[in-house]
């Protein structure tokens, strides 16, 4: 059964989806043309009875990446001549070649991180037609192509559709219907860009050639559909300023289209899709390469699962900036922020300076000494795991109302965290710092006191985080993983000037609670008006990527991650479950010993009804904020609460106890 799904995930790569369902129906459509879809299905079968030959096992068995560029082919032999003995021949001939093409072309444009596309359909299918100049005993089929049947609606309708059919072979305005509606069903934002993407085409390329009919009947329109979606929806997350990106993109692909078909009409060479890779190429390379903030790198089922992810990233860790800890324990307060009012400036001004202060003020007596203000002496932390590479600990202490302007960092210490970034603490104490260059010191560790040294009015912590191990190197924006301010509990945020913060410290005990191991199993029975109605088991498991999860007996599953100071889910995939509802109840622990509140902000999936969801995530594309759902929950030692219901915890064993929730409630049975 395996091995039959195969054959159809090609048939929906070319739609940018991964499901052999949808693969299957495409399959059925390609019917529409016989010819086509003999041609297809044979070259999908002699691929993979070559791959099985040589025992190539790549991810061509999971998802028919290896695959559609030979489908494509298939197709286009098909299109091109009548299924014969020479022409499946052929087909077997070339479905090898671009399979040996398409791993070779992945294997180069993997290094660039470029993506290779059908760019190795539309090079073997050149070859093909220039080839097909000597074979014209075989071009029965070029004359006398049809389709079984067809349908028209309206001419702007029937152009879209036959642009979509065209992907496949189909210029047929019932094929490319159905294959929009599949499209439509799976994803609104790709329903979506392509309608603009071929709209706008159209529009731009009638005003060029002055014929808005020749325009919107063009048979390369399709590349307007295929740019739009792979940038608008697939590559770049879907936003309102990726979806201008797209339109670029289309007016790009507009040039492209006219300009190939003048070339290559020399030698009645198709342009096909080559206009659609060279663009999408293009964009990818050069965003991906710059790290662009809102470039798709975690490419999942569908652009709204995609932007789901990475909003629920945003909001509930922070995105991808750099996260870093406090570096010092107890209360302390912010002095300087970013682009502060007297430091902090231009390519230094992702910065933070702290003070402790007491009754508002950072010292005692008259601050006349270093030794009169709270800090000065106090313990520092690295807030990071790092080597250290560079230090500077033997400079005098500043006297109060004296600065060094030579020696503006002072005694400082560089650490080199392991994500590849550089973490400055400056101002130290002299002769204070304890590890030497070169040691590794782990997050929490105490690795100098506060001073006052260099360019500093009062003692105080400088802490920045850098591109590179020089002193005095351009500072990266960064966010603190977690502090208290008040009573709550603040993630990955940054502190206001003048605020009071407090370090987070690991209750070992809480840690252990929620160290879950792979094939674990956690029983609970499901009790309702008090009384049992079923049992239902929770067992830990593992995917290829390392991810661990709940699951069910239903494969329902409930990604978690355990940072050490923290416990969260992230993901859930499924039906209706109770590991749903657990993601409500428990969407994140700190590991804290004291009562506090804190914020979480959980996916729309995991609230809403399947409508709701659907509405959301497309209108969140143009407004991120229509995602947020902030949501309060309350920790104590022994138990968690929220607007949807309660958790306990126990003293003297790891996991949960009990939820609550509505009119349920999960009781663990030992």
């Amino acid at each position: 059964m395996k091995r039959f799904s195969i054959l159809f995930k090609p048939y929906a790569s070319l739609l940018f989806l991964n499901n052999e369902i949808v693969g299957f129906i495409l399959f059925l459509v390609s019917f529409i043309n016989p010819s086509v879809a003999i041609s297809g299905l044979a070259a999908l079968i002699f691929t993979i009875l070559f791959a099985e030959f040589i025992n190539f096992r790549e991810s061509y068995l999971e998802n028919g990446f290896y695959l559609y560029n030979s489908l494509l082919v298939g197709m286009g032999v098909g299109y091109l001549f009548s299924p014969t003995f020479l022409s499946i021949f052929l087909i077997m001939v070339l479905s090898v070649f671009t399979f040996l093409l398409s791993y070779v072309l992945y294997i180069i444009f993997s290094n660039y991180k470029i993506p290779i596309l059908s760019l190795p359909f539309s090079i073997v299918t050149i070859i093909v037609y220039l080839a097909s100049l000597q074979y014209t005993h075989l071009f029965s089929n070029l004359v006398h192509n049809h389709m079984l049947f067809d349908i028209s609606i309206t001419p702007f309708v029937d152009a879209f559709f036959k642009a979509f059919g065209t992907i496949f072979f189909l210029p047929n305005v019932f094929a490319g219907g159905i294959i929009f509606l599949i499209i439509l069903f799976f994803s609104r934002v790709m329903a979506f860009i392509s309608l603009v993407g071929f709209s706008i085409g159209v529009f731009i390329h009638s005003l060029a050639i002055i014929d808005f009919n020749a325009s919107l009947n063009d048979p390369y329109s399709f590349n307007y559909i295929l740019v739009a979606i792979a940038i608008g929806g697939i590559f770049l997350l879907p936003t309102i300023k990726n979806y201008i990106l797209a339109i670029i993109g289309v007016l790009i692909s507009v040039v492209l289209v006219d300009a190939m078909v003048i070339a290559f009409n020399y030698f009645a060479l198709p342009v096909f899709t080559i206009p659609f890779n060279i663009v999408v190429m293009l964009f990818v390379f050069l965003l991906g390469s710059m790290r662009y903030k809102e470039f798709n790198f975690d490419i999942k089922s569908t652009p709204e699962q995609s932007f789901s992810a990475y909003l629920s990233n945003v909001f509930r860790f922070g995105s991808n900036h750099i996260k870093i800890s406090l570096p010092f324990f107890n209360e302390w307060s912010v002095y300087q922020s970013f682009d502060g009012e007297w430091t902090h400036k231009g390519k230094w001004k992702y910065a933070y300076d702290f003070v402790i202060k007491k009754d508002g003020k950072s010292y005692q007596n008259e601050g006349l000494y270093p030794s009169d203000y709270y800090c000065f002496g106090e313990s520092v932390a690295s807030p990071v795991n790092g080597y250290v590479v560079a230090v500077k600990y033997d400079l005098v202490d500043n006297i109060i109302g004296e600065v060094d302007r030579i020696n503006n960092w002072g005694n400082y210490i560089i650490i080199k965290n392991d994500l590849g970034y550089f973490v400055e603490i400056s101002h130290l104490m002299q002769n204070s710092i304890i590890p030497k260059v070169g040691e590794y010191v782990y997050q929490g560790q105490i690795i100098a006191k506060c001073g006052n040294s260099g360019y500093s009015p009062e003692p105080h912590i400088h802490i920045q985080v850098q591109k590179y191990a020089l002193l005095g190197s351009e500072t990266l924006p960064f966010v603190f993983t977690e502090y208290y301010k008040n009573d709550e509990l603040y993630f990955h945020s940054l502190p206001k000037k003048d605020e009071n913060i407090r370090s987070f410290v690991v209750d070992k005990s809480m840690q252990l609670r929620f160290n879950f191991i792979l094939d674990e199993e956690y029983k609970y029975e499901v009790i309702k008006n008090k009384e049992k109605i079923d049992e239902v088991v929770f067992k830990v498991g593992m995917n290829e990527k390392g991810e661990f999860y709940f699951y069910d007996k239903r494969d329902n599953k409930l990604y978690f991650f355990n940072n050490g100071y923290m416990f969260y889910f992230y993901f859930c995939e499924g039906n209706e479950s109770y590991l749903k509802e657990i993601f409500k109840l428990l969407p994140k622990v700190p590991f804290v010993s004291q009562e506090v509140r804190y914020k979480d902000y959980l996916p729309v999936y995991i609230l809403e009804n399947k409508l709701n969801t659907i509405v959301i995530e497309f209108l969140s594309s143009f407004n991120k904020n229509l995602y947020k759902r902030e949501k309060i929950y309350e920790l104590n030692k022994t138990s968690l609460k929220s607007e949807y219901g309660s958790v306990d915890f126990s003293f003297y064993k790891k996991g949960i106890e009990k939820f609550v929730f509505n009119d349920i409630e999960l009781r663990r049975i030992d």
